[in-house]
C-alpha cells in the first residue's frame, strides 16, 4: 500500500504548484513536500518556497518516514524533511521505464520500515539505504551501448543521489559505506545493516512466493535473517505457501 501522504490521489489541487526560478523567470513545479528542485532551463537548483510537511500531523509512521513527528516539528532545514518521498522520486527518475527495480526498491522500502519501527535505529539511514540499494548493487551501467566506459560503480550514483537531496555529510557517508559493504558482501555490526539485509531478503523471498517458484532452499531464508523482526516475518509468508502449494 503507497503512503497517502506522497500519493497525489489524495492531494488536494495547491499540493503541486509552480514557483519562478530566481535565477531565469522559468516556473518550475514543485510537490508540496519538496524542499528544493531544479530549473529544466537553466540547471539552477532552488529551495521549494512553500514546502510543507502537513501529512506529519496524522501519519502514524512520520518519524520513520520523514525524521520528524508532529510534537518535535520538522528539521531546521528543510533539505532534512519529506527523506523517503524525495528518495522515491529519485528511484522513478533513475529508473524511469525499469517498472520491475521500481517495485523492488519499493519492496525493500517497505520491509525495512517495518522492521525498523520494532527493531530501532536510524530511520534516516535505514530508509535511504533501503531505497537506494537497487541501485548501489548495479556494478555496470544499465545501457549496454556504453560499453567498457560505461562501467560504473553503483555507490557513486547514489552518493550523487544523496548530494542532489542534500542529505547531511554523515548521514550520506553511513549509508554509502552500509550499501558498499553490502554489496561486497562485507558484515557491518549495525541495527541498521541487519535491518536494510532482512529487508532484501525478504523482498526476494516475497518475489519467489508472487512467482510461485518458490525452492526448497529458500524456505531456510530465516537463516539468513539478522533481527527478530525480519524473522517472523519470513515465517509468516512462508506459512503462506505450504510445501505442496503449486506443486
Amino acid at each position: 500500500m503507497r503512503c497517502p501522504g506522497q500519493d497525489r490521489a489524495y492531494w488536494k489541487e495547491d499540493a503541486v504548484f509552480e514557483s519562478p526560478c530566481p535565477k531565469c523567470g522559468k516556473a518550475v513545479e514543485f510537490f508540496k513536500d519538496e524542499s528544493a528542485g531544479r530549473c529544466t532551463s537553466c540547471g539552477h537548483r532552488f529551495k521549494n518556497p512553500n514546502v510543507s510537511f502537513d501529512c506529519a500531523k496524522w501519519c502514524a509512521f512520520a518519524q520513520e518516514c520523514l525524521g520528524f513527528t508532529p510534537e518535535s516539528g520538522p528539521p531546521t532545514n528543510p533539505a532534512q524533511g519529506a527523506l523517503a518521498g524525495r528518495l522515491i522520486r529519485e528511484i522513478k527518475d533513475y529508473f524511469q521505464t525499469d517498472q520491475a527495480r521500481i517495485a523492488d526498491a519499493l519492496t525493500i522500502f517497505q520491509y525495512a520500515r517495518e522492521i525498523l519501527a520494532k527493531e530501532g535505529g536510524d530511520p534516516r539511514i535505514v530508509l535511504a539505504a533501503a531505497l537506494l540499494l537497487e541501485i548501489g548493487v548495479e556494478t555496470f551501467a544499465r545501457d549496454p551501448s556504453a560499453g567498457p566506459t560505461g562501467q560504473t560503480d553503483g555507490v557513486i550514483n547514489v552518493r550523487r543521489i544523496l548530494k542532489d537531496i542534500s542529505l547531511d555529510d554523515d548521514t550520506a557517508e553511513c549509508v554509502c559505506h552500509l550499501i558498499g559493504s553490502y554489496r561486497t558482501g562485507q558484515e557491518v555490526d549495525t541495527i541498521e545493516f541487519r535491518i536494510v539485509s532482512d529487508a532484501h531478503v525478504l523482498a526476494k523471498l516475497s518475489a519467489s512466493l508472487s512467482g510461485g517458484d518458490l525452492d526448497e532452499s529458500q524456505r531456510t531464508t530465516s537463516i539468513q535473517l539478522r533481527t527478530t523482526s525480519g524473522k517472523a516475518r519470513a515465517e509468516v509468508l512462508l506459512q503462506a505457501f505450504p510445501r505442496d502449494s503449486g506443486r
